[in-house]
């Protein structure tokens, strides 16, 4: 296919193109860019690491980046680069001539942070379908250049930025949830383990061991066992209690510590 170039000037800039072509001119290197996989699949390269890619991969790359593809002459790509225009003294800029700024902003900010599997499809189906349509729908209209195309074209991208943050919002929510999973065990057992030990827990030093606030970690606790973190010892050290006069294993007096 032939190369295919469009660009709104201070803007944005549109490619389309094969993946041999495109690293052979480099040409908005030095601004915010996403790439999407049209068609094809292999490995890249990527700040000295090796990815694969997928049809409909999405690929987030700050103004230097430049990821070097495989030799696979059937991968084309679309790639949109956010001038960089924009990056500096913003506001004033973006009170100038609002259009487009907001969208640029948002676009920086989501290659600034991305959590996403670089060259993998979104996760949510419907999400990844519904930029491939736009992608599409955006190849259509450069090619067109009808009067209302370049106001069509925004339109679509700020949708497909708009897309790509709501779902590197939930990938990060996930991998916070994770963590807070983990330290929260990580708490729990420590507490059982001293506990067990009959040694004497003070607040402080737990919250300084672990590098925790109070608040936080009465939240973590609280949605682990549904009490708050010194109710939790208070109640972990009645049951310890009761299960040695009973002789039985603590945990069938301590439901709250079960897996949900």
């Amino acid at each position: 296919m032939s190369v295919v170039k469009f660009s709104a000037h201070k803007k944005f800039h549109l490619l389309q193109c094969k993946t041999n072509c495109w690293e052979s001119t480099p040409e908005h290197l030095s601004h915010y860019r996403i790439i999407y996989v049209l068609s094809g699949e292999g490995q890249f390269v990527l700040d000295g690491r090796i990815h694969s890619y997928l049809p409909a991969g999405i690929i987030a790359l700050k103004p230097g980046q430049q990821p070097v593809f495989d030799e696979n002459k059937g991968t084309e790509i679309f790639v949109f680069a956010f001038d960089s225009y924009l990056a500096t003294d913003f506001h004033t800029k973006k009170a100038m001539d609002a259009d487009f700024a907001d969208t640029y902003k948002h676009a920086e900010n989501f290659c600034n942070n991305s959590r996403l599997t670089p060259g993998k499809p979104l996760r949510n189906v419907r999400d990844s379908e519904t930029i491939h349509y736009l992608v599409n729908q955006i190849a259509f209209e450069i090619t067109q250049r009808q009067s209302s195309h370049i106001r069509l074209i925004k339109g679509s991208m700020d949708l497909i930025v708009t897309i790509l943050a709501r779902n590197n919002f939930e990938v990060k929510r996930t991998e916070e949830k994770s963590t807070e999973q983990v330290l929260t065990d990580r708490i729990v057992e420590y507490l059982r383990s001293e506990l067990n030990q009959n040694k004497t827990i003070r607040v402080p030093e737990l919250l300084f061991k672990f590098n925790i606030s109070e608040e936080a970690a009465n939240l973590y606790i609280l949605n682990r066992t549904g009490m708050s973190l010194r109710n939790f010892i208070f109640k972990y050290k009645s049951d310890l209690f009761k299960s040695r006069l009973l002789k039985v294993d603590v945990m069938e007096l301590s439901p709250y510590l079960r897996p949900h």
